[in-house]
């Protein structure tokens, strides 16, 4: 499919040599974007790395640029742009990244103690904020690989690390102090302090790890945190709080936990070898749309523990470990099958702007793609909610009808965060955060109206509700911008 070139974008004092090698080796600006295109400068990179407004107008403006300049043949057989340090796909383990969200999550939730309500509402709080943060480090880390700045990512994402180490440490011992001097809590320690700085530097260890393809490091830092749950589960303590943080056992159980932390943040340090300072900045635009991918984050971890939140505020506390683990387990898994299917949308799209000669015929083969990944997720999920179900109540016994609702619950809900996904992909982030925001909302005035007379059925009820409102706002929403040739580039 063929377009026009459009008129340059902002001049800029001197080309960089992608462009002027580009320009001087090409006879028209489409030929020069096509060039430009095939070294990884797409139009979010011409937008963020060099203010253009896509690479048409880019390699307008590098074709303007070195108009007086010999042209000379391109090189027969062109170097390989450097190899970023995750190529989606490349790792063999790279679709079992489900498996490796769900172990930490199972770990972390089924150890939450469930004698005070304090420090269960620090560690979820924690687990939240570290998560969000995960979202903007991530962002930021990939605008530099878009850049073909493979050193400057790693030294972003160490650097990420300790900055994020020291924010939780004073955000923790802040909280920390704060709930000792305005509750009657007397649970919160310095080990609560503890567990919110070190899930903060695994979660950011673990961003770094699977995006610089290093899975198999991940599944074999999880090892001692997956064995110290199995050993609980042994013991028939795994929907049981753990100890007070003065009662003996404690510091057995966290040590599995510690372990697996040291372990990530070693594995972390190694995958960033070869750091170095970006050679050019990136534009401050990146970084507050790194802002939005943490609000972004933030909201997902609300709507997805919004029983938790719940219970931990209105009623029924006690159950808090079992069930939000149990029901939450399927959906977080299934993320493994949504970045699987996010990789093969990318090379779809790719394809079909190449084989599609009308926009309209893209846009329908697209929706068509759309339709079909949308279909896949949810059979995905779906599936792993009644395996994962099944093996729970045989396992635990369990008959409570707030399982089975909470099931449906995620079952939608994960689908409404897959198109959520997808709009993020196609450059819709401000729409999402709109959307999101909007059921986030719902689910807090909810919160706001309960008292303690509102049973857990009627809450997870309302969020299901919510989950489905926001589906079927997004289920539009990718229709209409999926057929969107410009969305997908």
């Amino acid at each position: 499919m063929s377009r026009a070139p459009h008129a340059p974008g902002p001049r800029r004092p001197a080309l960089s040599p992608e462009l002027a090698d580009a320009a001087t080796t090409s006879t028209h600006p489409a030929e020069v974007a096509v060039t430009l295109e095939s070294v990884g400068i797409n139009d979010r990179v011409a937008r963020e790395r060099f203010g253009a407004r896509d690479v048409f107008a880019l390699a307008g403006y590098a074709g303007a640029a070195t108009a007086g300049r010999p042209r000379t043949e391109p090189l027969a057989d062109p170097p390989p742009a450097p190899a970023l340090p995750h190529g989606p796909g490349s790792s063999p383990w790279f679709h079992l990244r489900g498996l490796l969200y769900a172990i930490p999550a199972l770990v972390a939730l089924s150890l939450l103690p469930a004698g005070d309500h304090v420090e269960s509402g620090l560690l979820i709080g924690g687990l939240a904020l570290s998560w969000a943060l995960g979202y903007g480090v991530s962002y930021v880390a990939w605008s530099y690989l878009g850049a073909l700045d493979v050193p400057a990512a790693r030294r972003f994402l160490r650097r990420a690390i300790a900055a994020g180490a020291a924010l939780a440490t004073v955000v923790a011992v802040v909280a920390v102090f704060g709930s000792l001097v305005w509750t009657m809590t007397m649970q919160v320690t310095l080990g609560t302090v503890a567990l919110l700085v070190g899930q903060t530097v695994y979660l950011l260890s673990a961003a770094t790890l699977l995006m610089t393809g290093n899975e198999a490091r991940l599944l074999i830092a999880l090892a001692p945190a997956a064995l110290g749950a199995l050993i609980n589960a042994v013991d028939g303590e795994i929907a049981a709080p753990i100890a007070g943080p003065s009662e003996p056992g404690r510091g057995w159980e966290l040590g599995w936990l510690a372990a697996t932390v040291l372990l990530a943040l070693v594995f972390a340090v190694l995958a960033t070898r070869g750091a170095a300072r970006p050679r050019q900045p990136l534009p401050r635009t990146t970084f507050v749309s790194a802002v939005l991918q943490v609000a972004y984050g933030l909201m997902i971890a609300v709507l997805v523990l919004y029983p938790a939140l719940f219970e931990l505020a209105v009623s029924n506390y006690d159950s808090l470990p079992l069930s939000v683990t149990l029901a939450a387990l399927p959906l977080v898994l299934g993320m493994g099958v949504a970045e699987t299917l996010l990789h093969d949308h990318r090379a779809l799209a790719a394809r079909l702007l190449a084989g599609s000669r009308t926009t309209a015929e893209f846009a329908r083969r697209m929706r068509r793609a759309m339709l079909r990944a949308h279909l896949q997720f949810t059979a995905a999920l779906a599936a792993i909610t009644v395996a994962l179900g099944g093996l729970s109540a045989a396992l635990f016994d369990l008959d409570d009808i707030r399982y089975v609702v909470l099931g449906v619950d995620y079952l939608i809900l994960g689908t409404a965060v897959f198109s959520g996904m997808v709009l993020n992909l196609l450059g819709r982030i401000e729409t999402v955060l709109r959307t999101t925001g909007a059921a986030v909302a719902a689910l807090l005035a909810f919160q706001l109206v309960a008292d303690h007379d509102v049973d857990d059925v009627t809450a997870v009820t309302w969020q299901g509700a919510v989950a489905t409102v926001l589906l079927v706002v997004h289920a539009v929403l990718v229709r209409r911008h999926a057929g969107t040739p410009v969305h997908h580039r």
